[in-house]
């Protein structure tokens, strides 16, 4: 499933696997400038090459390794001639693979492997330049796109949502705040997240998730400082599990919050 949305000189492309003809989960991908910035699920690669027959594409960016962003890229390589450009981060695990999990794959579909080039600092558009702002946390190799002229920021997974109910078990939250933190100093007057779409005040909603965060990270530092077990730090601090924990066998968790944080003050 896929439909093209307009916001001026930028095209937002959502993509789902869809079900009984009902979306699954949505994400997305930006058609600007001749940029292609990510590019969809496994799932939908033959569609979305399909989609965009007769659309000048120039280059293909990818803002982290994820299956949800990179999965027609063998796809568009193989008929479009674009070459993928990723943080050099993830070039080894687009090469060799990650593991991903059977609700990951039910969702997205399995990504194939394949070469991807290292980005530099900037990328060239056919009428402007996208800085690359390195923004780890959500992955090691995330990174946003920042066109400063037009004041477009594209932030791939660093947005998603103000307030997380869950945590990847494999996030590091210190360095997502850093980056959205990052992210809300650039000089960008329009916020793009690739599954929602244009963010209406992003660049205050990134300072306000970041401050959320912050005082999230204090809170659970605090109840751990008292010796209370990681269940109900988390059941204090963010709030009780939900579906997504059962769905992805704690994959996704409000206690990962705990278990980041409790990671940063070992590692001090």
């Amino acid at each position: 499933m896929i439909r093209f949305e307009t916001h001026g000189e930028v095209v937002f492309i959502r993509m789902a696997r869809a079900v009984l003809g009902r979306p699954l989960f949505w994400t997305g991908a930006y058609l600007v400038d001749g940029l292609l910035l990510d590019c969809g699920p496994p799932a939908t690669a033959r569609e979305l090459v399909r989609a965009l027959a007769g659309r000048p594409l120039e280059g293909l960016v990818l803002t982290h390794h994820h299956e949800d962003h990179v999965g027609a890229a063998p796809l568009l390589g193989a008929e479009r001639g674009l070459v993928p450009r990723a943080h050099r981060a993830g070039l080894p695990l687009l090469e060799h693979g990650f593991a991903v999990e059977p609700y990951r794959r039910a969702v997205w579909g399995s990504p194939a492997r394949f070469r991807a080039s290292a980005l530099g600092d900037e990328v060239a558009g056919r009428s402007g330049r996208f800085r690359v702002v390195e923004t780890p946390g959500h992955s090691v190799d995330h990174v946003c796109l920042l066109e400063a002229e037009r004041g477009w920021l594209f932030t791939g997974d660093l947005f998603l949502a103000e307030r997380l109910r869950y945590l990847r078990s494999d996030e590091e939250l210190s360095r997502l705040v850093d980056s959205l933190e990052a992210a809300a100093r650039l000089p960008a007057r329009e916020v793009f997240c690739a599954h929602r779409g244009p963010v209406r005040g992003g660049v205050e909603a990134l300072a306000r998730k970041a401050a959320r965060l912050r005082e999230l990270r204090e809170r659970v530092q605090d109840l751990l400082g008292r010796g209370l077990g990681e269940a109900e730090v988390a059941r204090r601090a963010v709030g009780p599990e939900g579906p997504m924990t059962w769905i992805s066998h704690g994959r996704f968790s409000a206690v990962n919050f705990v278990r980041a944080v409790a990671r940063e003050r070992a590692g001090d």
